[in-house]
């Protein structure tokens, strides 16, 4: 058996299938395991963070709550927002919580649409169709507020909403998307910011080493594959610079956008291929700063501005641990000048110590963050992106079924992709 990416997907399948009985090869092009989360020391700070997944919500995320309680890895304890600050239209609202709650019960369309989805994706069997009507909101999310009458403070606030959640310019992205996980995931758009989840109290190689170690794997880092032969009696793995694996089956777990930079022979069913193609919204820079004069667990958000999402955690040796998010990719991450301009949009006074951070969309392993739904993405039948081909079954947090962006989206292709492989090999 083969695996291609050792990102949670990919891992967590590669565990599985060792735990059937399969002899397992797992092809990393890193030189790391996690895939798009990444937990490192900020070069000469001795302060380490997340440069990449981080936040998780284990009440609600059943499937990696089982991880977490499998591999016994401690996880934070969620403090709750103490302020949130607010660019509207470029305008600051330093109490913006008050403003926000005024704003978004001006625009009932929103929470009705929300509850109505709610309703819906409670019992699977009535899991949204096209029957339901959901074109009306598989729409970009600037689209949709000019539909449905909202303006003002509240079309500016899901705005902003949609660039923090979604990673990415909201004309961009599909406000079924944001309706979607609002609804899956049990929130209104306003709590996101008063509560922004738990994290990793060891960081997210905490769980990567565990799984890792459960999958006993032979793990090949700085593996690149670059082509993938299939026949109906096997496979063969063409890994850059040389070299091939002979594999029953494979399961590829890489990103959606860096599918284009495999070869396929047989070449990718047109449904794969057009999603690979077309893509998914997500696209930030992702920055990490100590900083000092900045408010105790406060959370910025705005759209325009150089940084459309600022988190405040907590106190480190030298200020306090910020994360920031730019769609705009206009601030480098480890420009300490344009970090701290970024962050002055939302606190003034904030003074920089030092930045660094990742660049998601520039990385050729990821090609983009977290998976944010374009416009049109939900019109095709989005298991076709997940169904296994031949021998090849499919794992990632951008075509999973729930959970679809989040580390627990992740998990659950990953188990569902070796059991598609199972179903295959004794097929």
């Amino acid at each position: 058996m083969a695996v291609v990416g050792g990102g949670f997907a990919g891992l967590v399948a590669a565990r599985d299938l060792r735990e059937a009985g399969r002899s397992v090869v797992l092809l990393e092009a890193r030189d790391r395991l996690g895939g798009r989360a990444w937990y490192r020391e900020i070069p000469g700070t001795g302060v380490k963070a997340e440069y990449g997944a981080g936040w998780v919500f284990p009440e609600s995320q059943t499937a990696l709550s089982a991880e977490i309680a499998r591999a016994g890895v401690p996880i934070g304890r969620s403090v709750p927002t103490s302020s949130v600050t607010w660019l509207a239209d470029g305008t600051l609202r330093g109490d913006a919580l008050r403003s926000l709650s005024e704003a978004l019960d001006s625009a009932p369309a929103i929470g009705e649409s929300i509850d109505l989805l709610g309703k819906m994706t409670a019992d699977p069997s009535g899991r949204p169709t096209w029957a339901d009507g959901m074109e009306g909101h598989d729409v970009p999310v600037t689209e949709w507020l000019d539909a449905n009458g909202v303006s003002g403070d509240a079309a500016a606030f899901v705005k902003a909403f949609a660039a923090a959640m979604g990673g990415g310019d909201p004309s961009r992205m599909s406000m079924l998307g944001l309706l979607l996980d609002a609804a899956e995931e049990g929130y209104r758009f306003a709590d996101i910011l008063t509560d922004v989840g738990s994290m990793f109290a060891e960081g997210t190689s905490s769980l990567v080493d565990a799984i890792v170690r459960q999958a006993a794997a032979d793990v090949r880092l700085l593996s690149p594959v670059v082509r993938v032969r299939s026949s109906v009696d096997g496979m063969a793995l063409d890994v850059a610079g040389g070299g091939e694996v002979r594999a029953s089956a494979a399961v590829v777990a890489l990103p959606l956008h860096v599918w284009v930079d495999v070869s396929f022979d047989p070449p990718l069913a047109d449904e794969k291929r057009r999603a690979a193609i077309g893509g998914h919204a997500g696209a930030v820079t992702k920055t990490l700063a100590l900083v000092e004069q900045v408010p105790d667990r406060a959370v910025g958000v705005g759209w325009p501005a150089l940084l459309q999402a600022v988190v405040v955690g907590p106190e480190v040796a030298g200020g306090r641990l910020v994360t920031g998010f730019s769609g705009t990719r206009a601030i480098r991450a480890d420009d300490r000048d344009g970090v701290e301009r970024g962050i002055r949009g939302y606190f003034p006074d904030a003074k920089v110590r030092a930045a660094d951070g990742h660049d998601w969309v520039a990385d050729p392993y990821s090609k983009g963050t977290w998976f944010a739904p374009k416009p049109g993405w939900y019109a095709e039948d989005a298991s076709s992106r997940r169904r296994p081909q031949g021998r090849i079954a499919f794992a990632g947090s951008d075509i999973a079924a729930e959970g679809a962006g989040w580390i627990e989206g992740a998990i659950r292709s990953g188990h569902e992709a070796a059991a598609d492989v199972t179903r295959i090999l004794s097929g």
